[in-house]
């Protein structure tokens, strides 16, 4: 007599369970490109007066969402960096220098269907490509101990991070970014007999747009 709505009750659990579960998560990968803005300044001490070295920034994109809302994602980027110096009546003084820019990062995503916010965090390294002087300083005495020297390392080491407003539609995914740049290496050498600055490390304020295509 009891088989029967046993059955039912059973049945009913079933039913009650299936409809609770939420739909399974798919891993994902995308690949795209970026450009923008790249605006620069590096933090010496002493304190060095400088304004903002803007300069171009464009690369390649890959992100992996492994997990719901969370994956990681890397950057390929040719970029400015460097500083330049306004020496009042004495003159100008710029360094050009031109990068590849890698940060490798995890990416944190929550939002809707369509609409959704980024947040990527980690490490960045680059490695100096082209390195530019230029001054219009006619007077060497006014020369900083750092005009004229080269870079003590090709390689930079540094971390990134940024947020991203990202728009998922049927022909790719548009992101506008902005991110910030730390670097922990020194351009010049620590060397108090040698060099008189203690830190010479770049800080670059990242803006652009980005555009992504599903893999799978």
């Amino acid at each position: 007599m009891l088989k029967k709505p046993l059955l039912a009750f059973l049945s009913l659990l079933c039913i009650l369970n299936l409809a609770a579960q939420k739909p399974s998560f798919t891993p994902s990968s995308y690949i795209g490109i970026t450009a923008g803005g790249a605006f620069n300044r590096v933090g010496f001490t002493p304190t060095v007066k400088q304004n903002m070295l803007a300069a171009s920034s464009f690369g390649v994109i890959f992100r992996h969402v492994s997990e719901p809302h969370i994956g990681v994602q890397i950057e390929l980027n040719y970029a400015g960096r460097g500083w330049t110096e306004n020496r009042d009546s004495l003159g100008n003084y710029t360094r050009n220098l031109t990068v590849l820019d890698i940060p490798f990062t995890a990416a944190f995503i929550i939002g809707s269907k369509n609409l959704r916010f980024a947040i990527n965090l980690g490490p960045d390294v680059t490695y100096l490509l082209h390195d530019n002087e230029k001054t219009s300083i006619i007077d060497t005495s006014y020369y900083k101990d750092y005009y004229g020297m080269p870079l003590t390392k090709k390689w930079s080491f540094g971390f990134n991070g940024g947020a991203s407003i990202e728009w998922y539609s049927r022909i790719g995914t548009f992101a506008i970014r902005a991110s910030y740049c730390y670097m922990l290496t020194n351009y010049f050498p620590l060397n108090a007999d040698v060099f008189y600055y203690e830190n010479s490390k770049s800080q670059t304020l990242n803006l652009g747009v980005s555009y992504f295509i599903k893999l799978f």
